[in-house]
């Protein structure tokens, strides 16, 4: 019999708690930016580019902590991450807007999320390779 792999519940609940830490942070960097935008006027196409670097910089974050508080796999940790931070994201912004909508942009958001995800994996784990 093959023995299977025991899912190490240190490094589940450090991912868990990075993609917390990362809604959070998407949350204030969201009202920070809704604060700014009371006082200015900029259109719709410069507030969705905002909102991107809003997610990439939490999930920047998410990483870091994924790092920081998990052994192994970073680049699998933090594709997980990025998935269970686009699902949770959605819910919670979702609730805030006061119901689900379901459309293309969840697609969009989803590859936004796994991709920074990985490539901030990537650039993290070749930092770490120089630093050696």
């Amino acid at each position: 019999m093959q023995k299977l792999k025991s899912i190490n519940t240190s490094n589940v609940m450090g991912v868990l708690k990075a993609c917390l830490l990362a809604i959070v942070s998407t949350l204030i960097g969201i009202v920070i930016f809704a604060i700014i935008l009371k006082f200015t006027d900029l259109s719709s196409g410069v507030i969705d580019y905002i909102n991107d670097i809003i997610k990439a910089i939490s999930i920047f974050v998410m990483v870091l902590f994924i790092k920081k508080w998990t052994d192994g796999n970073l680049l699998i940790k933090s594709i997980i991450g990025g998935l269970l931070y686009s699902v949770l994201s959605f819910v919670i912004f979702s609730i805030l807007n006061g119901g689900f909508s379901f459309n293309m942009s969840i697609v969009y958001d989803l590859l936004f999320s796994l991709i920074s995800a990985m490539i901030v994996a990537v650039i993290f784990n070749i930092i770490g390779r120089k630093n050696v």
